[in-house]
């Protein structure tokens, strides 16, 4: 069983992305790969964060011909392929793994098309272009980050949207207030409240909120949040 520590602050362990990015390296480019040998919880999970997003996106497409997603952590595009590509107009892949991107060319079949540029960046390092997007997706990502660089991070996207649209964050949640690092792979669990911080220091208000349901109870509990610049609501 891999170790979890609560830390403070993930800045002070000095090989937290490169050791994140070489156990990425080593997981299969599949769906299995990707959802951490959870398969089977994909359906679900896609289920979930359409009916969340919905009204959202529809409200978006009313106003604008093209609606164009970020797809942040995008792996080998699971939720490319059978989530966004049918929402919206035009994608952009985000994944630090050359390996995962290359699988998407074969994974992604007629939905391909949708793809508009495949970038290869960690989330740290990734600078998104001022008001390109209309929904910036980020899911199972933002573990990877600490708490400084998400803010950053967060503070690009608002730059990156287009008016009127949002952040879709979807994250595992811990339990304590304390974060937990977790060894295997180079990852932090936060509690909502943790989280909700970040998003306040960031610039951004929840618009909407909820939990995903229907997963099994030893796993951690999920959140997903809708986020829009608190500069928009004043």
């Amino acid at each position: 069983m891999y170790k979890k520590k609560q830390i403070k602050d993930i800045s002070e362990h000095p090989t937290f992305y490169k050791d994140a990015a070489n156990y990425w390296d080593k997981i299969d480019a599949s769906v299995q790969g990707m959802m951490g040998g959870l398969e089977e919880l994909s359906s679900i999970d896609l289920t979930t964060s359409m009916q969340f997003v919905y009204p959202y996106v529809q409200e978006l497409k009313k106003k604008s011909k093209e609606v164009v997603v970020c797809d942040c952590g995008c792996g080998i595009g699971r939720i490319t392929k059978c989530l966004l590509a049918g929402l919206f107009d035009k994608i952009d892949m985000v994944e630090q793994c050359r390996n995962f991107l290359d699988k998407a060319d074969t994974y992604l079949g007629e939905e391909k098309p949708k793809v508009d540029r495949k970038i290869c960046v960690g989330l740290q390092d990734f600078h998104p272009d001022r008001e390109r997007y209309d929904v910036i997706w980020c899911q199972w990502v933002l573990c990877y980050q600490s708490d400084n660089d998400l803010i950053s991070f967060l503070q690009r996207c608002a730059a990156a949207l287009k008016h009127n649209g949002f952040i879709f964050v979807k994250e595992n949640t811990c339990s304590r207030k304390k974060t937990e690092f977790d060894e295997n792979d180079s990852s932090v669990c936060r509690h909502e409240t943790v989280f909700r911080e970040i998003f306040h220091k960031a610039g951004m208000v929840v618009v909407h909120y909820s939990r995903q349901p229907n997963f099994p109870e030893h796993l951690y509990p999920v959140a997903m949040f809708i986020l829009r610049p608190a500069s928009w609501t004043t």
